[in-house]
């Protein structure tokens, strides 16, 4: 603690041995003792260990897929697009996000963490070759920007670029219903709903919004949702792509 509060510290144990002096430099930036000097977030994220790893090549074929996969998504069901952000979250593994990763990061230019309609705009010139007009952009960020930020978060980005039937796998959907089948009975009801979608505030949403939503996917009427039909919601979305 005394090293701490005079603000020293050293690289000299072994483990410091096979880290980059590029990667030391950033660590000293970000501990530099008087917070007037230190750097920004902003300005951190200049520094070149974070610029020469965020310059990766990304795979032309995978940056097209994603693309293309962003303009055909839509999640028009509150519960669908609360499932989807679980499943890309949760749910995917390492190497099913590692490519996407890559692809948000080579549009992200200034490094913030989400995309703007701009980055996105660049993004389909750079890999498509072709100017998206602002109606093709706003359709798409009416879709994917699910939380309405005005921009699109790591989080949206890997839900609406990945290929439906990777999410929707029955595994996924499973784990998915149970996340909201909080009893465990098999059935998911308003209750359960409302508290996945309010994070525990029972008034974030109202009792209207939740009739809304388990009427959309209610097949059989009574009141909850089942585990068909919540696999039928999900899989709907694929059988929109097919046509």
């Amino acid at each position: 603690m005394n090293k701490v509060r005079s603000g020293q510290f050293s690289f000299e144990d072994r483990v410091w041995q096979t880290i980059s002096e590029n990667a030391k430099s950033f660590i000293r930036a970000l501990l530099t003792y008087n917070a007037s000097d230190r750097p920004s977030a902003a300005q951190a994220l200049q520094h070149p260990w974070i610029t020469e790893l965020a310059s990766l090549q990304v795979d032309e074929q995978s940056a097209i897929t994603a693309l293309g996969n962003l303009q055909k998504f839509n999640s028009d069901v509150t519960l669908k697009a609360a499932t989807y952000s679980f499943i890309a979250s949760q749910l995917m593994s390492k190497s099913e996000r590692d490519d996407l990763s890559k692809v948000f990061r080579a549009f992200d230019e200034n490094g913030d963490g989400k995309l703007s309609m701009e980055e996105v705009k660049k993004g389909y010139l750079d890999h498509y070759g072709k100017i998206m007009s602002d109606q093709e952009v706003e359709e798409m960020f009416n879709a994917v920007d699910t939380d309405r930020s005005g921009f699109i978060d790591y989080t949206e980005f890997v839900v609406a670029a990945t290929n439906q039937n990777a999410l929707t796998s029955q595994e996924k959907l499973q784990a998915a219903f149970r996340m909201f089948d909080k009893d465990g009975s098999g059935r998911i009801s308003p209750e359960e709903i409302r508290e996945v979608l309010c994070f525990g505030d029972q008034g974030a949403i109202s009792v209207e919004a939740v009739d809304a939503i388990i009427k959309q996917v209610d097949e059989n009427g009574d009141g909850e949702i089942e585990f068909e039909e919540f696999v039928a919601m999900m899989k709907g979305l694929d059988d929109s792509l097919k046509k």
